[in-house]
């Protein structure tokens, strides 16, 4: 869902630089063409979630978040740019790898990482809703300032990157002390930048001799030698002006609304493939015995069709993906107990080479109780995928109904049952969290 920001009327301070709060990350170098993630991921994203958290983006890697994960999500597998809408609907379905798991310095291009607990983690950290805010510098200024004395946030946008006039020696009035300023746009190459604060007391000169007042402050991600320590004035004139096309300058800037929760319900799969987007994955579960079918599968669009002609891993690396899917944002409000879930594979031909391979492994974890509980699929393993849908099922021990006596407590001691075939059973009922858990095993 995009949103729209429109500023209050607040009166607001003369400059703002947030790239000097703590939830702001040090400077990115980035790899390739992936300045859209590096802007929406590296620098928005981790942000935004510190903001939330109140935590120190310098003090730890895991506490910023790896733009190469997104970015090798939505790059096809090659060198190549996007937006930063893309990188933002894939953290909304499938979180943010923090760079602790998923390093921007060591791991190589186009490598999808692997491990269960990794993908656990990053699904802690999702995207609530994208906001846009339309080309207006009022309004980009209130969102950059905040309010009721809390720091505001910081705004990803595009523009060419090519024929920059560029001064590395302003001296001019400021609030906020940077030497470089952008006299001029360029004309071409899109490149994607972050727009960190603002400085009404700069003044800007045109080429006709115009002074104008007043410039954001961009954070760029062509490391910490670029610019002044990464950073460099764009006045607002650039924004202002009606003839300035979106080509030259995107015509809206881009933040979120970001959330933290801890996964409820995850399936954990393992998969050995040559082309990773050739499968799309969807889970579902359902509630109805014995042999009910889920009302919805959910596609999980975060690693559905992504990645390119690859193996899982990557380019090099032929080895088997171990990853998560998440149930938990399709967990209705009655927090019902399942009895089946479902996982279907879709493999369909994508790129130029169409891929072959297996499901290795599945399980289903759910977190709701006091401690996860896993099943397993029951299923022959490994399992080939065939063209178009591989459903696989996992159902749990078969429910019952008993009667009892009404407020009775949950018995401390095993009960023993003669089934219908003359064999005995031992019954264990124990409580975990909002949960009764009934175990039973043959009798000795």
């Amino acid at each position: 869902m995009l949103l729209s920001f429109v500023a209050t009327g607040q009166e607001l301070p003369q400059y703002v630089d947030n790239s000097l709060n703590k939830y702001f990350p040090p400077i990115i170098d980035q790899a390739g063409g992936s300045c859209a993630q590096a802007s929406s991921i590296g620098y928005v994203f981790t942000y935004e979630m510190n903001r939330l958290l109140d935590r120190d983006a310098s003090a730890s890697p895991a506490n910023r978040f790896s733009y190469r994960f997104v970015w090798n999500l939505v790059n096809d597998g090659v060198d190549q740019g996007g937006f930063a809408e893309d990188g933002l609907f894939v953290v909304m379905r499938s979180g943010a790898m923090v760079e602790s798991d998923f390093s921007t310095l060591t791991t190589s291009s186009f490598t999808w990482p692997s491990g269960f607990e990794k993908y656990r983690n990053a699904l802690r950290y999702k995207v609530g809703r994208i906001v846009t805010i339309e080309r207006d510098v009022d309004a980009y200024k209130a969102y950059l300032a905040g309010s009721d004395g809390k720091p505001g946030g910081i705004l990803s946008f595009s523009g060419c990157c090519y024929g920059w006039n560029m001064r590395y020696d302003y001296d001019g009035p400021s609030g906020t002390g940077y030497k470089a300023i952008a006299t001029s746009l360029p004309d071409d190459g899109a490149h994607a930048m972050t727009i960190v604060g603002y400085d009404d007391l700069v003044r800007y000169t045109d080429a006709a001799g115009v002074v104008h007042e007043g410039a954001f402050i961009v954070a760029n991600s062509w490391g910490e030698s670029a610019h002044d320590r990464g950073r460099f004035y764009y006045p607002y004139d650039f924004f202002r002006n009606k003839y300035i096309i979106s080509g030259v300058l995107s015509d809206k800037a881009v933040t979120a609304e970001v959330k933290y929760q801890e996964p409820r319900i995850l399936y954990r799969l393992t998969i050995q493939y040559t082309s990773r987007d050739d499968l799309a994955y969807s889970i579902g579960a359902t509630d109805k015995v014995p042999s009910g079918i889920p009302e919805n599968y959910y596609l999980q669009t975060g690693m559905s069709n992504k990645g390119g002609d690859h193996y899982m891993c990557g380019t090099y690396d032929k080895g088997p993906l171990e990853f998560a899917l998440d149930l938990t944002d399709h967990i209705p409000a009655s927090d019902p107990d399942y009895c089946r879930y479902f996982l279907k594979i879709t493999r369909s031909a994508r790129g130029k080479t169409k891929g072959e391979g297996e499901l290795q492994s599945l399980s289903v974890i759910d977190y709701r109780g006091g401690k996860p509980v896993e099943y397993k699929y029951k299923g022959a393993l490994p399992a080939p995928l065939v063209d178009g849908e591989n459903v696989f099922t996992i159902g749990l021990v078969p429910r019952f109904s008993v009667s009892c006596a009404q407020e009775r407590a949950v018995p401390d001691k095993p009960i023993y049952l003669k089934t219908a075939s003359g064999k005995k059973a031992k019954v264990v009922i124990s409580k975990e969290g909002h949960r009764i858990k009934v175990e039973s095993s043959p009798a000795k």
